[in-house]
């Protein structure tokens, strides 16, 4: 089985903007329970951070890089 969905998100520049509730929202909307999940950033200049989220200054050293 297979799903394609499109999240588009709207900045106001640079900066960090969580994703992680939008695509836990996509694959439950999707059905499918087993799989592996890809995601693909148009924009040129994007990147995609996975992290933990638990300590604060990683967050802020990433944004300081």
């Amino acid at each position: 089985m297979q799903w394609t969905g499109l999240l588009e998100v709207a900045t106001q520049g640079r900066g960090f903007h969580p994703l992680a509730a939008d695509l836990r929202r996509m694959v439950s909307d999707s059905g499918i329970t087993t799989g592996l999940l890809h995601v693909f950033l148009r924009h040129t200049s994007a990147s995609l951070a996975i992290t933990e989220n638990a300590d604060p200054d990683v967050l802020r050293d990433l944004e300081t890089v």
